[in-house]
């Protein structure tokens, strides 16, 4: 294991660092990945891949499309599937999973406690560490843990993974140390995050796989005392919000109940709304193409919107949205078929843990995302992978 250590160091903790938002260096060593792979006569399933991409291409072209930007999104988009053709094959393989997550854990709790003093010092150095931006109307500019990635909701996606992993081993398994202490290492830096999307995704996910097994779930006393617990503090935390009603958390939650959350708003139903404009313009059924929604969405604001000055964004932060955008209702049913097919094909049923990531990154991808997103990929690895089998579903 101490061989990969570096590699698994970088994707979670510093694989944007210095690079442009949207490119990560496992993108860039995503051939020598894939490499690796076809040396070890494991699949790479490239035919579907290229007879998708080339098919659309062709269309795309004679629709007509911006080169430039459609060339190096098609690279983009290359290079992150020969990424995670690498990353599946390494999680399908591993050997011991709990040393991965446990080193990843550890080294995330010493970043924070790094990343604390910086929650104090003025802007420019407090974003080396927070992700700084107005969250919801009403409020001013909020810190956001993100550590070195880019956005603290990519933060939160790419170490759910890790998370889900220690709090349902804590639930399902027995004698493991320190359980209070691996609760706060998981929890503390998700609320830190403030990333309502992954935790909300991921509470739901959680609460599905629960009442499908129920009883395994709830057979240790420790996981009665941790729903009982989690209980508590809701109550206490609802009746603290009812009680101080101006604060961050409350005022989101009234905003994102009466539609007036900008976030929330801007990963959803503006994200399909503009999708759908995008797709429209183009083809409705196959898309506009990769890397034309940044061109497109400039003429769609002009037409429907009749606004002409600059604007905060010009991408769809929704996987599922720009997947509208880009290949049209057909692809939207290809990806979820495909999705789909992959959950029975594989059996994730059978396994708690991929149970829940499958849940989780489904439910996620319509409130978030984008279709080069390695952290989300890394989910729907591990979900449709034949690794973890110490979460297996135990046949009664």
């Amino acid at each position: 294991m101490g061989k990969y250590s570096v590699l698994i160091h970088l994707v979670f903790f510093f694989n944007s660092v210095f690079l442009p938002k949207g490119l990560l260096y496992t993108q860039i060593l995503g051939p020598f990945f894939y490499l690796k792979t076809l040396r070890r006569g494991k699949s790479t399933w490239l035919f579907p891949f290229l007879l998708f991409l080339i098919g659309y291409d062709a269309i795309h072209l004679a629709q007509g499309v911006e080169p430039t930007s459609f060339l190096n999104s098609n690279a983009l988009f290359v290079l992150t599937y020969l990424s995670i053709v690498g990353i599946y094959h390494f999680i399908s393989d591993i050997q011991q999973p709990e040393k991965i997550m446990g080193q990843v854990l550890l080294f995330n709790g010493l970043l924070v406690l790094i990343a604390l003093p910086f929650f104090f010092l003025p802007k420019p150095y407090q974003e080396w560490m927070w992700y700084v931006k107005k969250i919801t109307g009403g409020t001013n500019e909020i810190p956001r843990l993100a550590l070195f990635t880019y956005e603290a909701s990519y933060y939160s996606l790419l170490l759910t993974p890790v998370f889900a992993y220690f709090l349902l081993d804590l639930l399902i398994n027995k004698g493991q140390k320190n359980r209070w202490l691996t609760v706060i290492l998981c929890v503390v830096p998700l609320l830190l995050s403030l990333s309502f999307g992954v935790i909300g995704a991921l509470l739901l996910a959680a609460v599905f796989v629960s009442l499908i097994r129920l009883r395994t779930i709830f057979k240790s006393t420790f996981a009665r005392s941790v729903f009982l617990t989690s209980m508590l503090v809701a109550l206490v935390g609802f009746w603290l919000l009812m009680q101080f009603p101006d604060n961050l958390v409350a005022m989101r939650i009234n905003n994102i109940l009466e539609g007036k959350d900008t976030s929330a708003n801007g990963r959803t139903s503006d994200s399909f709304k503009m999708a759908w404009l995008i797709a429209e313009m183009k083809n409705l059924w196959l898309g506009g193409g990769l890397g034309q929604i940044k061109h497109l969405v400039v003429e769609v604001v002009h037409q429907h919107f009749k606004y002409w000055g600059d604007f905060p964004r010009y991408d769809i932060p929704n996987a599922m949205g720009e997947t509208l955008a880009i290949f049209g209702v057909v692809g939207v049913i290809l990806r979820l078929a495909l999705e789909i097919y992959l959950f029975f094909k594989t059996q994730v049923y059978s396994n708690y843990y991929r149970l829940l990531l499958f849940c989780f990154i489904f439910i996620y991808q319509f409130t978030g995302s984008f279709i080069t997103n390695i952290a989300e990929y890394i989910c729907w690895c591990i979900a449709f992978s034949p690794a973890f089998k110490q979460f297996a579903v135990k046949r009664t």
